[in-house]
């Protein structure tokens, strides 16, 4: 109830009544500017994010739009849901602690499992590879947090420490996810922001990366302190398992350059607000662009979409914060946010406006279909 002073009660006469309403027009005007105000700020605490998005909006993608009524749940209990597109035509997915597919928290549990995903939505199955309930694979997993790339016919997994999560080993497979084979230790620990990159995903078997080479972003593990910038690799796949054959972004936007000196690495992203673990990088064929999704805030799921022209930007804003749905990312069963969304390229129309997004909230595999707007 708004307090109404007492001399808006007394006046009796036509120029008092004449006064008495223009006072309350404005201070009305006054009340209704100040609850929307507040209505705004109420709005940006719920997503988390204080500020603006780090870069401007996209001049090339005027937004996206999640149709809640495709969204989909599968395999509760397990997260990240890492994707990528193999030559085989079929998505694989590294989750973490779950059953996978047809598994629960409990059932099927694995600390990192990989599962085939099938077909194209709304017609689509997923498959449990390697660990999670009843997989087609007979070899144990191992233990760790994983991302994946596929690239001339093989599966490759980075995979952070269990409970490290500072270093990473590389595991290959030859067989679609059968067999796997250790690679060893690729990121030591003086190479950390690498624990568990967001690799960059140019379509199907990597075929659409225009050098050939594998690109990879870093993490920024919470649990380690957030620096609020990413950093970008590339490699050959052939000598994917030799540290030494590395190369660092150590450039601009503008006169990209690479260095093999972990030491001359130059930041290709960077938010004020802050950047989790969680990133990931889709190529665009459609637009020539790529899709960057960045973590903004581990806890309340806050997230940004960009778009840039190369792995290493310019970047610019399609969506950031509280402009997604929140049934996109805010915490859900047992508190849990998402903290990965990415793209599948294999489920992007020809004319690159239907994209499928692929989410980790509440500890599950969520499916949902999304319009993309381009200008």
């Amino acid at each position: 109830m708004w307090f109404v002073p007492s001399f808006l009660k007394t006046e009796t006469t036509a120029t008092s009544r004449n006064e008495r309403n223009d006072r309350s027009k404005r201070q009305l005007s006054v009340r209704l500017h100040w609850a929307l105000g507040l209505s705004l700020l109420l709005i940006g605490s719920r997503s988390g994010l204080a500020g603006d998005p780090p870069y401007p909006r996209s001049d090339v993608f005027q937004r996206i739009e999640f149709q809640a009524d495709s969204l989909v749940r599968k395999a509760p209990g397990s997260d990240i849901w890492s994707c990528t597109w193999a030559e085989d035509g079929d998505l694989y997915a590294a989750w973490g602690d779950g059953g996978g597919f047809g598994g629960t928290d409990s059932e099927g549990r694995v600390s990192i499992g990989v599962a085939a995903i099938q077909g194209k939505p709304p017609n689509w199955t997923g498959v449990n590879v390697w660990g999670g309930r009843e997989p087609r694979s007979n070899q144990k997993p191992t233990e760790g947090k994983g991302t994946m790339i596929a690239v001339r016919g093989a599966l490759y997994l980075f995979i952070s420490e269990q409970n490290e999560w500072d270093r990473c080993r590389l595991w290959k497979s030859s067989d679609k996810g059968l067999s796997w084979q250790d690679e060893g230790w690729i990121f030591p620990r003086s190479h950390k922001v690498f624990a568990f990159p967001g690799v960059v995903q140019h379509g199907e078997d990597n075929r659409l990366s225009p050098d050939g080479y594998i690109y990879g972003l870093s993490d920024n593990d919470p649990k380690r302190g957030q620096d609020k910038r990413l950093y970008l690799f590339r490699v050959q796949p052939e000598q994917i398992a030799t540290l030494g054959a590395y190369e660092y972004f150590s450039g601009t936007a503008k006169s990209p350059a690479w260095s093999t000196q972990f030491e001359d690495r130059k930041s290709v992203f960077e938010n004020p607000e802050g950047i989790s673990w969680g990133t990931t990088c889709v190529y665009h064929p459609a637009s020539g662009r790529y899709l960057l999704s960045v973590t903004t805030d581990v806890n309340h799921g806050d997230w940004g979409l960009y778009e840039g022209p190369k792995p290493w930007g310019p970047w610019k804003t399609v969506a950031y914060g509280g402009e997604f749905p929140e049934w996109t990312y805010t915490p859900s069963e047992k508190g849990r946010p998402a903290y990965l969304h990415t793209f599948p390229a294999k489920w992007m129309s020809p004319d690159g406006t239907t994209l499928w997004c692929v989410f980790d909230r509440g500890d599950h595999f969520n499916l949902a279909r999304c319009r993309l707007i381009m200008r």
